[in-house]
């Protein structure tokens, strides 16, 4: 019996609908979640969550944020999350980029200048290598410009 799984970003709901495992970063490694899993709470890190539901397999990046798990119920609050289908590649090196370039301009490790860089260009990191590791796949279908 599947379990209803819900990934909430900041802005907009980003999945709504069953699972019948779902396999998350957590900042003490990577975790999955069954049917029937104890209640729990847990912080994310950045990463791919990964969302079965029979032979389907769904992708979504996070950069971080809390899963909750309660029964029959898995919640997910994410800093950022989008579907891997959604990514632009291009767009996400080309940001990966732009956020290297700006950390090394930041005055120091230490500035608010390097740390916003940082973040943006651990979010582009995540979406690079899961846009790379979907379009390995035959069914990578990239999304429409």
């Amino acid at each position: 019996m599947p379990v209803h799984c819900l990934i909430f970003s900041r802005y907009n709901v980003v999945y709504d609908g069953e699972a019948d495992s779902v396999t998350l970063p957590g900042i003490n490694g990577q975790l999955t979640v069954l049917p029937k899993h104890i209640p729990m709470y847990a912080k994310l890190r950045a990463g791919i969550i990964t969302v079965r539901l029979k032979s389907e397999t769904n992708e979504f990046t996070v950069t971080g944020g809390f899963v909750q798990v309660l029964s029959g119920t898995i919640r997910i609050l994410a800093d950022s999350s989008e579907s891997v289908q959604e990514i632009d590649l291009d767009r996400a090196e080309v940001a990966r980029k732009r956020a290297e370039e700006a950390m090394k301009r930041a005055p120091s490790k230490e500035s608010t200048e390097f740390l916003k860089a940082y973040l943006l260009w651990q979010k582009s990191t995540v979406r690079v290598k899961a846009a790379k590791k979907a379009k390995s796949r035959t069914n990578w279908i990239p999304k429409s410009k």
